[in-house]
């Protein structure tokens, strides 16, 4: 199949790049993918998959890049090795923009791993949160608890690093007392090593699955949520089942689901994610129908 690549223009003018793969005839529904740490639109095992069957199913998909794709990208500056977590604010304001001003009446956003806590951000600062039909999220991550747990594995604190060189004005150059420090795989500047990982950060306040309770930017989601996890995922930092319990716990609108034998990727299992993203989606379809009328994120 066909797609082709599209770009949207965050409000600080970088220039993001997507597939889209349309459905037919009337703009109902649209599925936008936020990729996890350093990937891209382009990555994920299931990507075309979903182009290339959930068109005929009436969903239009838009897999999508943001200031985090790749490690670095000189050209704007970007990369996982430089974002800044509360950006991916912009990001997806973009993506949701290019949707409405497409004409789509019901928005699906779905995200994969740090893609997760990004969303559950957004939905809760967002500007647009409030046009979000639903929310889908795939390997649920607490990446500030895994940073924690992996660090220890570590010779010495990049943290010390990292804040001497942004006491240095070099905030951008790439920590060496450990080399790719951010999970133990991906090369990180000072400043974004400093922005995700400091206590009290936003992202340690995303998606807090470590404490085993009080989600609070995830209890204020109003719509309705798809959890997806593969049975051997290491990065919810607790128990694949006692993370998904939480979640359930947490958010009342919350279906959760454990894929058995999937990893964190869901290698060899995209018709199984996508089969159970279609159910989740066609459902809420159904429910709320004709269009979701617009509503605040915040209730």
């Amino acid at each position: 199949m066909k797609y082709p690549i599209v770009k949207a223009i965050t409000s600080d003018h970088l220039e993001l790049f997507g597939f889209l793969a349309e459905a037919e005839g009337e703009k109902d529904a649209i599925l936008i993918h936020i990729h996890g740490t350093s990937s891209s639109f382009y990555c994920e095992e299931y990507a075309g998959l979903f182009a290339e069957e959930f068109p005929a199913l009436g969903v239009t998909t838009l897999f999508t890049n943001n200031r985090g794709s790749h490690v670095m990208e000189a050209w704007q500056n970007t990369g996982a090795g430089l974002e800044m977590f509360e950006d991916c604010l912009l990001d997806i304001d973009a993506w949701v923009r290019y949707a409405i001003e497409g004409g789509y009446r019901r928005i699906f956003l779905q995200g994969h791993s740090l893609g997760t806590e990004k969303i559950v951000y957004y939905m809760n600062q967002g500007e647009f949160a409030g046009k979000i039909a639903a929310v889908i999220l795939l390997g649920v991550s607490d990446s500030f608890g895994n940073q924690a747990r992996i660090a220890q594995a570590f010779s010495v604190n990049p943290m010390e690093e990292a804040r001497r060189l942004v006491a240095e004005g070099k905030g951008d150059q790439f920590l060496t007392s450990v080399w790719r420090p951010h999970g133990g795989g991906v090369p990180q500047s000072a400043a974004s090593y400093l922005n995700f990982f400091s206590p009290g950060s936003e992202l340690s306040k995303a998606l807090p699955l470590r404490l085993g309770k009080g989600l609070l930017h995830y209890r204020q989601i109003k719509v309705p949520i798809l959890v997806v996890v593969g049975e051997y995922d290491p990065f919810t930092y607790l128990p694949v089942w006692q993370a998904l319990q939480l979640l359930e716990k947490e958010n009342r609108q919350t279906r959760a689901k454990i894929l058995p034998g999937a990893d964190h990727d869901f290698s060899g299992k995209g018709k199984e994610v996508l089969e159970t993203v279609n159910a989740f989606v066609q459902r809420v379809r159904e429910l709320y129908s004709p269009p979701i009328k617009e509503r605040n994120a915040h209730g």
